[in-house]
């Protein structure tokens, strides 16, 4: 399995976005096996990362699995953590087991258990916090463009500033 290295989440100091895990295990490359959490594609494109085996040990501790929503923290390095550390919380428990159960009535089949609505909680909780993600990327966006703007007014600074020379 070829793993884009752009598309690798690298930690910064802080607390992430909430992450849905798609899967983690090990994973063959070029230079042997490596743990790689893969999680759904984030705004910015990122769809894995690799975690140092301190955060690997974290997330098996807390048993992470397929379809759990995360967020990660990466604290400073510190006296204390001359390295830095990281934490790790299971925002949503989803795992694929806690949805099927056995239908006593049936004829046996395992089927999926709908999750109970939670009617007014849901509706109330979209309005709580605005959706921070899709403000990010469009910021970040604008930002992109005033850069590009910034870059060109430069040029056009710089080519009428040069000398010109009568050949």
């Amino acid at each position: 399995m070829g793993l884009n290295k752009e598309n690798q989440l690298k930690f910064d100091v802080g607390t992430t976005d909430s992450l849905t895990v798609e899967s983690a295990g090990m994973v063959e490359s070029d230079f042997g096996s490596e743990y790689v959490v893969m999680i759904k594609t984030t705004i910015d494109g990122y769809t894995h990362f690799k975690p140092s085996p301190g955060l690997e040990k974290k997330i098996k501790e807390e048993n992470v699995d397929k379809g759990d929503v995360i967020t990660i923290e990466k604290a400073p390095k510190s006296d204390k953590y001359p390295y830095g550390y990281f934490s790790i919380t299971v925002v949503e428990k989803n795992a694929q087991g806690n949805k099927e159960e056995m239908d006593k009535y049936a004829t046996g089949e395992i089927k999926a258990v709908e999750p109970v609505d939670k009617g007014m909680e849901n509706f109330e909780k979209q309005f709580k916090s605005p959706n921070q993600n899709l403000e990010l990327h469009e910021l970040k966006m604008r930002m992109e463009n005033l850069e590009g703007e910034v870059h060109l007014l430069k040029k056009k600074v710089e080519d009428k500033l040069k000398p010109t020379m009568p050949f």
